[in-house]
């Protein structure tokens, strides 16, 4: 992944931190919004240009009868024409990232990730795709302006990743206060179904409660986090500064966490101290970030602090790599009443079993990862279990 427009890359860091800084900077919020906005569709009319020629070239392979030679020199066009596509899907990811980054300033990480997923099955909901030429844009943006002129911060869902329902998000609360707006007061087939998934997710917002939730049995309820989140940032931001200077670094912040920092060859010795095994989780950070996989986490452009260090890890002269050891928390979590085991290919990863009452509490796949994308501490995890079933 390789970052081009580095002038207006800085120029959002910038931005998004002031916000950070100062949240009810709101001609900061409104800036953010019109510039993300303006580089999404500058990259999309590349792409969707890219794609043209592809499709015009595919077409000359399946109909044309020219020589051997001829075809390979369509199909070496045909990859650079791939590149160039895959490319400007990153540039937009990473715009989008600043986009994250605004709505998690104002709303909980914990209830951001519920506008990520689906609501009447399991799995992501899929994203707003292309949005150059859309009908409504000039209506939804003009709407997030005056919205914010009128001194409420709110964000664009179509230059976020993570808001895949409605059009408008406002920023105020804790939960995502999300919206269609709609020209016509009629709705297709297609509108219907996406006005009833958003109603759902409203619902479930504001009642803490759904049945057949995202497509399990029974009824999901949503709790308050009684321990405040605690993190590592400060800790990977002083790893990646050595690492800058030295190499490689190699930190341990926590019993059971590794952070490992990497700008030269690896050192692998130094980064596993021991033989990885069943427990350890190994999380690649940057293939995570090449593949835009990051998912519904606080985005990376939130959580590395200073815009060098931010470019490196964009542009790969930057390796992150956290190494969780799930039985240092499983340890933790023991004692004479509980047993508690790691299950990594399981959806609830740390399984805790209650021998007297054979009651059982897991912690999920995506939660346990916040420790590696969100660089949550580890030893944050049992005593917010602790406190809220007294594991």
């Amino acid at each position: 992944m390789h970052i081009r427009r580095k002038k207006t890359l800085r120029q959002l860091f910038r931005l998004i931190r002031e916000v950070e800084a100062h949240p009810d900077d709101l001609a900061s919020v409104r800036e953010l919004n019109l510039l993300v906005l303006k580089e999404v569709l500058r990259d999309e009319q590349v792409l969707l240009r890219h794609r043209e020629t592809q499709r015009a070239l595919n077409m000359q392979l399946k109909t044309g009868r020219g020589s051997k030679e001829g075809s390979a020199v369509i199909r070496t066009r045909l990859k650079r024409i791939t590149g160039y596509i895959a490319a400007r899907q990153d540039h937009i990811f990473i715009w989008k990232c600043f986009g994250d980054a605004l709505a998690y300033v104002y709303l909980d990480r914990y209830s951001v990730k519920h506008a990520f997923f689906e609501t009447d099955r399991p799995g992501v909901k899929q994203d707003a795709g292309i949005i150059s030429g859309k009908e409504g844009l000039q209506q939804e943006t003009n709407l997030v302006l005056e919205i914010i002129d009128h001194g409420v911060p709110a964000v664009l869902c179509d230059i976020t990743n993570v808001l895949r329902y409605g059009d408008v998000c406002l920023l105020v609360g804790s939960d995502p206060l999300l919206f269609e707006v709609k020209s016509s007061p009629k709705l297709n087939q297609r509108g219907k179904r996406q006005l009833a998934k958003l109603q759902r997710l409203h619902s479930f917002l504001g009642t803490d409660s759904a049945s057949e939730f995202r497509g399990r049995k029974g009824t999901t309820k949503r709790v308050q986090l009684d321990v405040p989140p605690r993190d590592n940032l400060n800790a990977l931001n002083n790893c990646i500064a050595h690492a800058k200077r030295d190499g490689q670094c190699v930190v341990q912040p926590e019993p059971g966490v590794t952070y490992a920092a990497i700008y030269d060859k690896p050192h692998f010795d130094a980064i596993f101290s021991k033989p990885v095994g069943a427990t350890n989780a190994v999380y690649m950070l940057t293939g995570d970030k090449n593949d835009r996989a990051w998912g519904p986490f606080m985005p990376f452009v939130a959580s590395i602090r200073d815009e060098e260090y931010l470019l490196d890890f964009i542009d790969g002269r930057l390796i992150l790599i956290v190494v969780i050891d799930a039985q240092v928390l499983c340890d933790k979590m023991s004692d004479d009443e509980w047993t508690v085991r790691y299950r990594p290919d399981h959806d609830y990863v740390i399984q805790c079993l209650h021998r007297p009452s054979k009651a059982f509490i897991g912690l999920s796949r995506q939660f346990f990862a916040r420790a590696a994308y969100e660089f949550a501490s580890l030893a944050w995890m049992p005593r917010l279990i602790a406190r809220r079933w007294g594991v």
